[in-house]
């Protein structure tokens, strides 16, 4: 069985970072295969036990996790991630453009993918592994974590418009127009585009709808007596039908099939919820 705590980061990594999660416990039987939909979060992931395998859509084909691992944002599904043995991961949940932020990769770099960390961050990330893996307790790992974000923060001016746009959409489930944002950004929208894509890896339209997606199943796992129309008309869909369209996209399954699917893995959400806030320090 997996346990899952959730923090969100000091008020002044805030913009940066969304939260911090600790997923621990053993999967003793068969492996558990975690389904692995597009979705909208960038992490940087620390596994002290047994790694993960991902599964590729290509047939048989499963690849070992790095121990340390940067995840891009997700616009395709992927088969899933299969979890076994004694698991204990402590994960940086950033904001849409947080990584970009604080470590200048072009996102664009990282979409659907995931790397090693240390190709992607540099030659600190041993050290900082070993700094964490001494430490058991969630709230040591992220008093680690922090005393290296914040000096990050500190030498950095006021966080960029578009990264402002971008945090403000991931807040409000994907509900806000592209022309809207890049008019408060005082930007034309190509020049949003643009920029947006850099800093978040996917463009805003796509990105938009990738989280209206996962707010709405988000909704509809938190709350199943919820019928699927009511779903897709609380999360500005245009009915029921387009809810539809926008899961075989991003699933490659209907609504239905999905559910049927994740209802018999309850840690999906330990893995990918979105809208469950964590709980304040």
């Amino acid at each position: 069985m997996l346990h899952t705590r959730m923090l969100p980061a000091s008020p002044i990594l805030e913009p940066y970072v969304w939260a911090y999660g600790m997923t621990t416990g053993r999967i003793d039987s068969v492996p558990l295969i975690i389904p692995l939909p597009a979705r909208p979060k960038q992490l940087l992931t620390f596994s002290f036990a047994n790694p993960y395998l991902v599964h590729s859509l290509a047939p048989e084909r499963r690849d070992v996790s790095p121990r340390i691992a940067v995840v891009g944002p997700q616009m395709h599904a992927h088969a899933g991630l299969s979890v076994h043995g004694c698991i204990d991961n402590f994960t940086i949940h950033f904001q849409p453009s947080g990584f970009n932020a604080l470590f200048g990769v072009p996102m664009t770099a990282l979409t659907d993918a995931s790397y090693d960390a240390y190709s992607v961050i540099g030659p600190e990330i041993p050290k900082l592994e070993e700094e964490l893996a001494s430490k058991p307790s969630f709230e040591e790992r992220i008093q680690i974590i922090e005393a290296r974000l914040i000096p990050m923060v500190a030498r950095r001016s006021i966080l960029d418009p578009v990264a402002i746009a971008a945090n403000r959409l991931f807040a409000g489930d994907g509900n806000h127009r592209v022309s809207a944002m890049a008019a408060t950004a005082a930007l034309s929208a190509r020049q949003f585009e643009r920029r947006f894509l850099d800093q978040v890896g996917v463009p805003p339209k796509l990105y938009a709808r990738i989280i209206r997606f996962n707010a709405a199943l988000d909704h509809k796992l938190r709350l199943p007596s919820h019928p699927w129309s009511r779903v897709a008309n609380d999360h500005d869909f245009y009915d029921q039908m387009h809810l539809v369209h926008d899961c075989r996209a991003f699933t490659g399954e209907s609504p239905s099939q999905l559910l049927a699917r994740l209802n018999r893995v309850p840690e999906f959400h330990t893995f990918f919820a979105t809208e469950d806030r964590p709980r304040h320090r």
